[in-house]
């Protein structure tokens, strides 16, 4: 019996010890699987995409338990060689700079722990472009093209900012401008009696410029050729001309962006936002080689918010308000479809502003190449100035017509000298309606249009 009992003693103790091991090798298998992060998934830009930057920003989903990413980019679909590979990456996205042009890359992304890593994700590929880009046309802000500020029910402001160009408010009572006129060079237009001190009444007018904006807004929300994804941070980045889209909410922190034009005065940015937009304090937008405010056009979905002391760049269209942040500045536009700008002791110029102002009818200037600027004011009654410049003596011939193009006025026509000229129109005895303005000379013409509101 005694022999019998230590038999079973033993055999559960063997038992014991087979049921301890199978447990601790199935916690073994049970916490490697855990360990082991899921495959990312590439966002952008899209796989087979073409006319792609040649530096652009690579981004990818946050996969599971990932502590780390490890990118690899090859312009071989096999990987045999890499342009870029590095592990340990702890962000999802990488801004990669000077790629080739005209060329196809392709590019994978695993997951990785401290003591497991992914398999690769599926690989994508993109091509970029042959050339850097003048990009899109520039959005024409027909009437709206004099305003610095345009808001559909208050333009806030804690003093004293100081805007250069035309401020208005429709269809709220000017009352809700916090404006006075000495922080605004340029007119204040209001639909009605009760703005500040020197604004001027001109509902029909801001209701022509309101309906204006909606155009213009429409124009760079519907933009569709070749545009190129983009999401997140844009800062830190080098942007080339082009037509760029969000899907959703988009932002400048963490660095600076620089709008590079690559020499082209021409070149024009649009970016398409379908949320908000968000500038951080003390982000800036630098504009090289070239690149101009007034070829800079942001559409927003919602609101744009800019914090402290930022500096930005370009004309603001946003779906819904545009708050400014202590000391922040912009040289463009700040237009709110259906609510409020605020301002906190910032400072708005309007594109070109002082060229748009120039008094005086010679400047000791030459310019580069035949110029004729948008006039100033515009909307305008009855007097408007026109500034243009050409780069050798000619003959010039500046002309008004009506829209069926019937001349109404020729305000110059005769030898002029290199240089920059002002000319004033005065169209008391026209009405109301769109006008063109053209300059001829050395076998070149350009034309503009302008508003008169009576």
């Amino acid at each position: 019996m005694k022999n019998l009992n230590k038999q079973n003693q033993s055999l559960i103790i063997r038992k014991s010890r087979i049921l301890s091991l199978a447990l601790a090798v199935g916690l073994l298998f049970s916490t490697s699987l855990l360990a082991q992060p899921t495959i990312p998934v590439l966002s952008l830009p899209d796989s087979g995409a073409v006319n792609q930057p040649h530096s652009l920003k690579l981004m990818w989903k946050t996969a599971a338990l990932a502590e780390t990413y490890h990118l690899q980019v090859s312009d071989t679909v096999s990987f045999s060689r890499t342009v870029f590979d590095k592990s340990n990456l702890t962000d999802t996205t990488q801004y990669l700079e000077n790629l080739a042009f005209n060329k196809n890359y392709y590019w994978r992304v695993s997951a990785k722990t401290a003591i497991d890593s992914s398999a690769f994700s599926d690989t994508s590929c993109f091509e970029t472009w042959a050339s850097v880009p003048v990009g899109p046309l520039p959005v024409n802000m027909l009437s709206v093209e004099g305003f610095a500020i345009l808001a559909y029910a208050a333009v806030t402001n804690v003093p004293s900012s100081a805007i250069k160009g035309d401020v208005g408010l429709t269809p709220i009572s000017g009352s809700f401008i916090d404006l006075s006129q000495v922080e605004v060079t340029g007119f204040i237009y209001t639909v009605d009696a009760n703005g500040p001190a020197g604004s001027i009444e001109s509902p029909v007018m801001l209701t022509v410029a309101k309906g204006d904006l909606t155009i213009a807004y429409n124009d760079a929300a519907g933009r569709t050729v070749s545009p190129i994804g983009i999401a997140g941070n844009l800062g830190g980045q080098t942007i080339y001309p082009g037509l760029y889209k969000s899907t959703g909410t988009l932002e400048i922190s963490a660095g600076d962006l620089t709008l590079d034009a690559n020499g082209n005065e021409d070149a024009v940015w649009i970016f398409q936002i379908a949320s908000s937009f968000n500038m951080t304090s003390g982000r800036q937008v630098f504009l090289a080689n070239g690149a101009k405010a007034g070829n800079v056009f942001w559409q927003m979905g919602s609101a744009a918010t800019f914090g402290t002391t930022i500096v930005m760049k370009g004309t603001i269209m946003a779906g819904t308000q545009v708050t400014f942040g202590t000391g922040a500045s912009l040289e463009g536009r700040a237009l709110a479809l259906t609510e409020n700008v605020t301002l906190q002791q910032n400072a708005i110029t309007l594109p070109d502003f002082d060229m748009n102002t120039a008094i005086g009818e010679e400047n000791a200037s030459v310019p580069s190449g035949i110029s004729l600027e948008q006039n100033y004011p515009n909307p305008f009654n009855p007097t408007t100035s026109i500034r243009f410049g050409i780069d050798k003596a000619s003959d010039v011939r500046l002309e008004v017509f009506t829209m069926l193009g019937q001349n109404v006025s020729t305000l110059v026509n005769e030898m002029k000298a290199a240089g920059f000229y002002t000319v004033s129109f005065d169209a008391s005895n026209l009405s109301s309606g769109f006008y063109t303005y053209r300059i001829t000379t050395d076998g070149k013409q350009l034309v503009k249009t302008m508003t008169l509101i009576k």
